[in-house]
Order: C-alpha cells, then structure tokens, then sequence
C-alpha cells in the first residue's frame, strides 16, 4: 500500500471512528434508540516536541502506531503506543478510544 492511499485509509478510518461506524457524521445511536450528538475534532499536525511536552505534562493521550510491522522494527516505537498497522484498522476501530486525542503516526 502506498503512503499516499494509506494516509487517505487511514483519515477515513478515523472519521468512522469519531462518528460511530457507518453512522451519520452529525449523530450516533443511544443504546435507548434516539439520537445524541458527536462532536468531531478537526485534525490537528502535531510535531514531535509538542506531543513530548503533553506526555511530560500528563495529558492522556492515545499513541496510535499505523505502520506497518517491518517498519515498526525498522524505526522503533513511542513508549506506550498501541500498533494497529493501517491495512488493519478499519477492521479495529474497537480498540480506538473516544474519549481522548489521537495521535497517529
């Protein structure tokens, strides 16, 4: 897969995250069966010193790893990232919180 298409998978995936599967972007189901509002975040570019600084700071945030496996040996990994290689995730929204920021490298 190249970066490109999986940078494109990858947004994708995460906009199905953020608005609850293939539900509507502006509503999610209750488990009562009515309609409750999602807020979506806009994607923000983060460089490596400002997430540093948040993780030094204590804000809870979730490290998501989409490379593949033979990158992920080749270039190491954050300490406390969770691997979900990117031809995977759509399959795995489940283990992506909504409750926290995202970063996703």
């Amino acid at each position: 897969m190249t970066r490109a298409l999986a940078c494109g998978a990858f947004s994708a995936a995460l906009a199905l995250a953020a608005c609850g599967g293939g539900e509507s972007p502006d509503t999610a189901a209750s488990s009562e069966g009515e309609a409750m509002a999602t807020e979506v975040a806009a994607p923000t570019e983060l460089d490596v010193e400002n997430v540093a600084t948040r993780l030094a700071g204590g804000e809870d945030i979730f490290l998501l790893d989409v490379r593949t496996p033979e990158e992920l040996v080749q270039d190491g990994a954050i300490e406390g990232y969770t691997h979900i290689p990117i031809d995977e995730l759509e399959g795995r929204l489940a283990e992506v919180p909504r409750d926290k920021p995202i970063v996703a490298y």
